[in-house]
């Protein structure tokens, strides 16, 4: 039987932690996206450490190619042929690209990127002592002002009206309506229970994930959404293992 591991942002703690049953798992910090070379370095050093020979769930999108150029050694890797995580828990690519092109302007939160990633409002905070509010008010602004909206995706694994507290700061500092929007643990259920089709990036053990493969997805339709394999079920608690593709 191939074991299975999952290697995941810890971003999406919640939404894996829902998912995963006995399956082990892996944490990397959120904040390693501000420095997609690190994040590369320490996906690499979480793989080559994992013994034998394993599939290895990744619970990321490309990342601002921090995810590019990862060697799969003696494992089998599997992840979400998207671009970040937006689309892992908005259910697919398909959807993220639906909302992407209704309104570009969006700024997601969810709790996991509310406690762990620094957004434009908390670097704001930390430079008033440093700029004065005028200045860091200006900066703030800057960096926001090609944002119309934020929205909160709401997969229903976390506490939605404490993050909403965090977002409605945010949107009366920037003055951004502010809207909720439905997420789905589809693609995450598939990613951990199969099949692994054309929603997904598979590198076989000796390979590497090159960057040209993300490059090709981002100029592909994207893949049709197709529901999670009702075999194999990880999700029950039972213990078994996923369904390979």
């Amino acid at each position: 039987m191939t074991d299975y591991k999952i290697i995941a942002c810890s971003t999406l703690r919640d939404e894996v932690e829902a998912l995963r049953g006995d399956i082990p798992v892996d944490y990397l910090e959120g904040f390693l996206h501000d420095t997609p070379d690190v994040l590369r370095e320490k996906i690499q050093e979480r793989i080559d450490a994992t013994p034998g020979d394993c599939t290895l769930l990744l619970a990321y999108g490309r990342c601002s190619n921090g995810a590019a150029d990862l060697r799969a050694g003696a494992h089998r890797l599997v992840l979400p042929a998207c671009d970040d995580c937006i689309a892992i828990l908005l259910g697919s690519r398909r959807a993220y690209m639906r909302e992407f092109g209704e309104h570009p302007g969006t700024y997601y939160y969810t709790r996991g990127w509310i406690e762990e990633l620094e957004d434009p409002y908390r670097e704001y905070l930390k430079v008033v002592p440093r700029m004065g509010e005028e200045k860091a008010r200006m900066v703030a602004m800057m960096i926001m002002e090609s944002y119309t909206r934020i929205a909160v995706i709401d997969t229903g694994t976390y506490d939605l009206v404490k993050a909403n507290e965090y977002v409605d700061t945010v949107s009366a500092f920037y003055d951004l309506p502010v809207e909720q929007l439905d997420g789905s643990l589809r693609l995450l259920e598939k990613l951990i229970r199969g099949p692994h089709d054309g929603e997904f990036i598979v590198v076989e053990p000796g390979e590497v994930l090159s960057e040209d493969i993300f490059w090709e997805m981002s100029a592909s339709e994207p893949a049709a959404e197709t529901p999670p394999n009702p075999a194999g079920c990880a999700v029950c608690g039972c213990g078994c293992a996923p369904v390979e593709a």
